[in-house]
């Protein structure tokens, strides 16, 4: 009798002791994923930031890199590790320049490169453009990250710094360039960018976050006044764009949406800087000029992304405003020069002259139609740039995995 109710002492003990070890286990994930709940508020309020407040410094947590465009978030209580990754406000594919019409660089063009992952050759995936159709260029290289005087991204590996060799192309023309340079016959610009499909444009053109220029699009509160883009009036050449532009900046608008041609000059690419510098410091800005064509004049590069895009409803286009611009004599000029015979200034959505280049990324979306760029550029692309400004209409996100517990 004693040895039976000794028994069921030791068994009553034991099962007690395995009671309490659950309720602690639960309570160690219960901690540890509040943890990683406060972590993924401060990263939607500062967008991962490196600074993180005390409330989230009350268990052992870790940020770090799992790629080039995913960090993860760790928190430890105890024995529970629970950890969960997430897209930083980046477009969906790495690339500095992205394009759907036919690109013709006419000099030498270098980039430093965007990253989309380790190659199983040792060393990155250096992408430097994207393009759907085609793309003319004498000479192209690529940067290896190591070679640049930056880093290429804030927390980017100093001690991994090469592009994988079939990734990193010296002195090649468009037709025998490598991979880094990639045809991409699937891509879609406006998507790859912000997160929707292209049909859905006027969805992000009204987006609060975006200043609009000409503002007779606005209502008196900032609200845009249409209610679809059928609604919207016939988009004409803005002679006054960049002033709008410049002013929009120092209001605080970090995304600008411009309906209508737009010609920069050098002078206007140095004031819209000043204007960036002065109300965003290290951040960037998104230029989006929409149905109309973009001419550029000059040799400073503009501290954000550059978007030209042609809507749906005018993908038949004709830019029929070159003469308008003092840029047409050049662009003829140019177009003679061009290894495609019989191509009109109608025809050109997108002209540059000059050594201009947009920091943030170059993303020219009009689908087949000509880009001509007329100078040799040596493409700095910063990509941290754009995480701020992209943020406001596409935030980082989970990546979509349920907490893991190793």
């Amino acid at each position: 009798m004693l040895i039976v109710v000794g028994r069921a002492t030791l068994l009553s003990r034991y099962q007690l002791a395995e009671v309490q070890h659950e309720i602690e286990r639960r309570q160690s994930f219960w901690l540890a994923e509040g943890e990683l709940e406060c972590l993924w508020t401060q990263v939607r309020s500062v967008q991962a930031g490196e600074s993180l407040p005390s409330a989230c410094q009350q268990i052992a947590h870790q940020v770090r890199w799992a790629s080039p465009r995913d960090r993860q978030l760790t928190a430890t209580v105890g024995t529970t590790t629970l950890h969960k990754r997430y897209r930083l406000p980046l477009p969906d594919s790495a690339g500095v320049v992205k394009t759907s019409s036919r690109l013709m660089l006419m000099k030498h063009a270098a980039f430093a490169p965007d990253l989309a992952r380790l190659s199983t050759e040792n060393g990155w995936e250096c992408i430097a453009l994207r393009y759907k159709y085609d793309v003319y260029a004498p000479s192209l290289t690529t940067y290896h990250p190591d070679q640049l005087p930056y880093r290429l991204y804030q927390g980017f590996p100093s001690d991994s710094g090469r592009c994988a060799e079939s990734y990193h192309s010296v002195d090649l023309s468009a037709k025998s360039a490598r991979s880094d340079y990639q045809y991409s016959p699937t891509l879609s610009p406006f998507r790859d960018l912000f997160g929707v499909a292209v049909q859905d444009w006027f969805q992000v053109m009204s987006n609060p976050q975006v200043g609009r220029i000409p503002a007779s699009l606005n209502e008196a509160s900032g609200q845009i006044r249409y209610q679809n883009a059928l609604e919207l009036p016939h988009s004409q050449l803005n002679p006054e764009c960049a002033s709008q532009i410049e002013d929009l900046i120092w209001q605080g608008k970090m995304i600008i949406w411009v309906y209508g041609g737009c010609v920069l000059s050098d002078l206007d690419i140095q004031r819209i800087n000043v204007a960036i510098q002065a109300q965003f410091s290290q951040q960037g800005i998104i230029v989006l000029i929409q149905d109309g064509l973009v001419g550029i004049e000059s040799h400073h590069p503009l501290q954000g992304m550059l978007y030209q895009f042609i809507s749906p409803q005018h993908a038949n286009m004709v830019f029929q405003g070159w003469a308008d611009t003092g840029l047409q004599a050049a662009l003829i000029k140019s177009l003679a020069q061009a290894p495609q015979y019989n191509i009109s200034p109608e025809q050109v959505s997108y002209f540059q002259l000059g050594s201009f280049y947009p920091a943030g990324g170059l993303v020219l979306d009009a689908d087949k139609r000509f880009a001509v760029v007329q100078g040799r550029i040596d493409f700095h692309y910063r990509r941290d740039l754009m995480s701020k400004p992209l943020s406001l209409i596409r935030p980082a996100e989970w990546r979509g995995e349920s907490w893991h517990e190793p």
